[in-house]
């Protein structure tokens, strides 16, 4: 399975340690490594590093005007935009966890559904616990 088209650097690392083959799991897994890449783009613009290049511009001007123009491009919700994509992020990697966090599909190919209500805390207390007997 070939790295999807347009993955940044962050967002090729997660897409190859965490794809399965497994279709839906993998959608996750791709919009995940996308959000992690707009989030890198947005941490340059805040810092002032530069613009959003995963942003296109086209403009179509007449042929023999030579009026000079004038382009203005603003972000004006960049932090807000930041945090959006940052709960996004979060709410994919929490979605992805429970098929477990593991480059490799579960043997027998069959993945168990997290009961409601049990937290990462709640799982690494039992894995503690399994390993104390």
């Amino acid at each position: 399975m070939s790295d999807p088209i347009g993955l940044g650097e962050r967002g090729v690392e997660i897409w190859r340690s965490l794809k399965t083959g497994e279709i839906a799991r993998d959608a996750l897994v791709l919009e995940a490594a996308r959000t992690a890449d707009r989030l890198d783009e947005l941490d340059n613009i805040i810092q002032g590093k530069g613009v959003l290049e995963l942003m296109q511009f086209r403009l179509d001007f007449p042929e023999g005007d030579d009026e000079p123009f004038v382009v203005e491009v603003k972000f004006q919700s960049v932090l807000s935009e930041a945090r959006q994509q940052q709960t996004a992020f979060a709410n994919l990697v929490e979605k992805i966890s429970r098929y477990g966090l593991s480059a490799t599909a579960p043997k027998g190919g069959e993945v168990k559904p997290v009961p409601a209500g049990v937290t990462s805390l709640d799982k690494i207390r039992a894995k503690v616990a399994q390993q104390s007997r």
